[in-house]
Formats: structure tokens, C-alpha cells, sequence
């Protein structure tokens, strides 16, 4: 019997036992046991990659209510949004550090498709570039820090094997020696770091699913 979807949801953020998604250019949250949805945005341009902040009280999101896509921040149970960042380029939210924002901007770039990572103090809208180059995610070990380079999940690029093909690069001392990890001959979207594990997502096999390894590229794992 064929599923019933009765939307299109998309970049979730998990926080407890909440979850923050995107459908229909707003911001939705339900239970993680499942339930009913409700919008906790009303915003009248397009909304993205929402992410919970580390203690949970708020949400930073992409959003081009004002034109350009920029950087926002809104409390997680409610309220009015505060646009963070004024650069008038592409980006996404990445993340959050312990109190700062990460997010991922074309800013002063000659081409779009060239991603450099910033962190932004959101009660003083201080920007900062990050020491990492082009890159388009980022996390962070006990050590180490992974980058991910050209590591966006545009439906167009479904099984993509060309020169602009995802790929993960680790640092696993903290002191900026980065090799690659060539683990898949296929796109990477994603990538995370938890606990000793990174995990990211792959279309290798022409489905896009779950996959962890070692920060170092060993014990390589299809988890879905």
C-alpha cells in the first residue's frame, strides 16, 4: 500500500523531544513521538535549514523576508525574529558553537557555488570568518574538526559523480593539518560528528542513505 504524504518537510532540527522543520516556507514543530504539527512562523518570504541552539531556547534560520537570504534568530517557543546578519548573499545555517551561530556564505565570492564558513555572537552580531577556506559545513570532536566541502543536498544533484562531488576533510589534532577522506566514489551531504563517530549522508549506491565511519575514514559503515 503506497504512503500518504501529506507534505513536503524538509532540514529538521532536533532538540529533546522536539523537532523544527521546514514545509511551505514556514517553520513547523511536533513532538518527537509524533503528533500534530504546528507552524510557529509566518514569514512571507522563503524559510531554510533551521537549527536548534545548544540549551534549546532558540532557533537560528535562513529566511529572505527582506529580500536577500540572511541569517535570523527567533525564540524556540515563539516570537518575533531577529535578522542577524545584512551581507545580501547566498548562505545557510550550519550550526552553533557554545553561543555563536555557524553559518555558510558566498560573501564577497566571484562565484556562487564557493562557500566559506562564519560564526556570528547573536547578542552582538559580531562576524567572524573561520580559518577553514571554502567549505560549506563544519563540526567539531572532542580534538578534531571536520569540514565538508561542496556538501549541499540540492535534489538536482541526485547521484552526482563530477568534479563538484561532495567531499570530507578532518583535522584531528585541532591544529589545522586537514587530509581528505576518500571513502566514496559518490556525492556526501550532511556531515556530523558525534560522540567518537561521523556520520553523513551519501547517494553512492543511487539512493541517498546513512553512513558512519571514524573520524580517520576506518570502520566505513552503511547504517540505512
Amino acid at each position: 500500500m503506497a504512503i500518504k504524504q501529506l507534505g513536503y518537510y524538509r532540514t529538521p532540527t532536533v532538540y529533546k523531544d522536539r523537532v523544527v522543520f521546514v514545509s511551505e516556507s514556514d517553520l513547523w514543530e511536533v513532538p518527537t513521538k509524533g503528533g500534530r504539527a504546528v507552524r510557529i512562523t509566518s514569514q512571507l518570504g522563503g524559510i531554510g535549514f533551521p537549527h536548534f541552539s545548544p540549551d534549546g531556547k532558540w532557533i537560528a534560520f535562513l529566511s529572505t523576508d527582506d529580500g536577500a537570504p540572511e541569517i535570523y534568530r527567533m525564540p524556540s517557543e515563539g516570537g518575533e525574529a531577529e535578522r542577524l546578519t545584512f551581507m545580501g548573499s547566498m548562505c545557510h545555517v550550519v550550526g552553533w558553537d557554545k553561543k555563536n551561530i555557524i553559518f555558510a556564505s558566498v560573501a564577497g565570492q566571484a562565484f556562487l557555488g564557493i562557500f566559506e564558513l562564519y560564526s556570528i555572537n547573536p547578542e552582538t552580531h559580531e562576524i567572524s570568518k573561520l580559518p577553514y577556506g571554502q567549505a560549506m559545513h563544519v563540526a567539531y570532536g572532542k580534538k578534531g574538526v571536520l569540514i565538508g566541502r561542496n556538501t549541499g543536498d540540492s535534489a538536482r544533484w541526485k547521484r552526482y559523480k563530477g568534479g563538484r562531488d561532495g567531499r570530507l576533510w578532518v583535522d584531528l589534532t585541532g591544529k589545522g593539518n586537514f587530509k581528505s577522506l576518500d571513502m566514496l566514489g559518490g556525492n556526501i551531504a550532511s556531515p556530523m560528528w558525534i560522540n567518537d563517530l561521523i556520520y553523513f549522508i551519501s547517494d553512492k549506491d543511487g539512493i541517498g542513505n546513512l553512513y558512519s565511519s571514524k573520524p580517520d575514514g576506518s570502520d566505513f559503515k552503511q547504517l540505512t
